[in-house]
């Protein structure tokens, strides 16, 4: 499932926020000499960038610990809220249940100008076992407009990801975010016409789920599979 939403948060908080994103004086970034994990020989996994990462569940961390940037998860936290506002309420889940939905990872990447369209290296962001994760939730949210874009690979006819599968082009509008369960394979596009592109990077987990419906006056249960929906 993908979903591409245009003026995703309120332009009064987008606006703060993205003032505060380019900020020159007091936003620091991090070099990244590679877009994916050292020593991938993913096409295009070579190509640097900067990133800033704001959170990362501590079972995820490397070192079991807990990454939380404590000066801007502040406000960072809130966007989250703002994508379950676009999830089935069963995928959100409920508090009074003990389960609900949570905040994995969030991350900042910036993008600087090329003189053409860079590729960036192919991926799924959470992966356990070899294997993308598929009760997580993936997000791009752009913080620039600009040529640059994000591809979603779709499922091909088969219902699965190959050299068939056609390729969603998402452009990098401002205030415009892309949602799509983990399994499908993405990848960054750089832009020539800005000096950066900003995007914010997010993976929600999603709450425990039945993939089986209730059994209709037949006693027979549809089976929908975990990464189709969120």
């Amino acid at each position: 499932m993908i979903k591409v939403i245009n003026n995703f948060l309120p332009k009064t908080l987008f606006n703060y926020m993205k003032l505060l994103v380019e900020n020159e004086n007091d936003m620091f970034w991090n070099f990244n000499p590679a877009n994916l994990l050292p020593g991938d020989k993913t096409p295009g996994a070579d190509n640097y960038k900067l990133g800033r990462t704001l959170y990362v569940h501590k079972s995820t961390s490397g070192d079991g610990k807990e990454i939380y940037d404590k000066e801007l998860m502040t406000l960072f936290k809130l966007f989250p809220q703002y994508i379950m506002n676009h999830m089935q309420p069963k995928c959100v889940g409920n508090p009074k249940d003990g389960d609900v939905c949570k905040l994995f990872k969030m991350k900042m990447n910036l993008y600087p100008k090329q003189s053409v369209n860079i590729k960036h290296g192919v991926h799924s962001d959470i992966s356990e076992n070899g294997r993308p994760r598929s009760d997580v939730v993936t997000s791009v949210f752009n913080f620039t407009t600009c040529n640059g874009s994000t591809i979603v690979y779709e499922r091909d006819k088969n219902g699965n990801f190959s050299n068939d599968s056609k390729e969603l082009v998402v452009p990098s509008i401002e205030n415009s975010i892309v949602i799509f369960n983990n399994v499908h394979p993405h990848y960054a596009i750089t832009q020539s016409d800005t000096s950066t592109r900003i995007v914010l990077n997010t993976n929600i987990v999603k709450a425990d789920v039945d993939s089986f419906s209730p059994p209709d006056e037949n006693g027979i249960e549809q089976y929908e599979p975990l990464d189709d929906y969120f």
